[in-house]
């Protein structure tokens, strides 16, 4: 496994830890659950999401030169 496809299996594998363990802590603790656990954990999978592309379109370009 190359050093780009690790940074994306590591940067998922943290968000899922970080969301699961937010959501276990932090669903009962804030009476709001739209704003007080689904935003970060959706926050969380956009910064996910941004890496992804990030790094997958900088590995095609790499391939395409």
């Amino acid at each position: 496994m190359d050093f780009k496809t690790a940074a994306v299996v590591s940067c998922w594998f943290s968000v899922a830890i970080i969301a699961s363990v937010y959501m276990i802590v932090f669903a009962n603790l804030i009476g709001d659950v739209l704003f007080g656990v689904f935003l970060p954990v959706g926050v969380l999978v956009l910064v996910a999401l941004i890496v992804t592309i990030y790094v997958t379109s900088s590995f095609k370009q790499e391939k395409s030169a």
